[in-house]
């Protein structure tokens, strides 16, 4: 047997090593007990919720948001069928008015001009009422000369008196084109001239044959022709750009 001291230390041994196996057991019992949200966390019921869950609501935004886009797709394409029609509308409107505008040019264009050239043909031999021996047949002609003078002073009145309205017309129908206004400028201009022309043309000559009569203001009624096409294709050229911008 040991001594008493040599007892005594074993006994201080096997209470530390008693000691140190009881800390252990504590930590590793401490360790294996989690807390019940952390376990309720980790087990596959719970993420399964949360998959269901999170799956939901991402659907239903999904959902939401493809909506208000099929929605504003469909409020954009009303308003763009809205802007079109209102588009076309207009675009008929503006043809009919300038559709009803030139008319109403190339209707009086062509009336003053025709009646410039009866008022001309009045040059004519068979228009002679100086040569006619049947005074029947010279009442006839003096009527009839004095009917194409009429018919000249009408339509030059006409064209006088709506010859501006019908230029500014044109201008507002052709967002006052300039090719247009000169165009008009000339047109206006060379009928004039062809009038004045056909009156005296008219007064000087009284017994002219076909062949003469052909030569009647000839380079002014080219010049004229010349300028009404000009302005023709500028009225064509104007609706194929309106029409191509629509």
């Amino acid at each position: 047997m040991g001594s008493p001291a040599d007892h005594k230390a074993r006994l201080h041994e096997e209470l530390l090593e008693l000691l140190a196996l009881d800390l252990l057991k504590h930590r590793e019992s401490k360790s294996e007990t989690k807390p019940k949200w952390l376990q309720l966390f980790e087990s596959a019921g719970f993420a399964a919720l949360v998959t269901v869950v999170i799956g939901g609501l991402a659907g239903a935004y999904i959902t939401s948001t493809l909506q208000e886009k099929s929605k504003e797709r469909e409020h954009l394409v009303s308003v763009q069928q809205l802007e079109h029609d209102r588009s076309l509308a207009e675009f008929n409107n503006h043809l009919e008015r300038e559709r009803k505008t030139v008319d109403e040019v190339f209707l009086n264009l062509g009336t003053f001009v025709n009646a410039s050239t009866d008022l001309a043909a009045l040059s004519l031999k068979e228009w002679n009422t100086q040569a006619g021996e049947d005074e029947k047949r010279r009442g006839l002609l003096i009527d009839e000369r004095a009917k194409v003078i009429r018919d000249f002073t009408k339509a030059a009145q006409k064209w006088h008196s709506d010859r501006f309205r019908l230029g500014m017309e044109l201008q507002l129908e052709h967002n006052n084109d300039s090719e247009l206004s000169k165009d008009w400028e000339v047109v206006s201009g060379a009928v004039q001239a062809y009038a004045e022309c056909a009156d005296r043309w008219r007064s000087k000559y009284d017994n002219l044959d076909p062949h003469e009569f052909r030569r009647a203001c000839e380079q002014i009624r080219n010049e004229l022709d010349v300028a009404v096409h000009s302005m023709t294709d500028r009225l064509i050229a104007l609706r194929n750009i309106a029409r191509n911008s629509r």
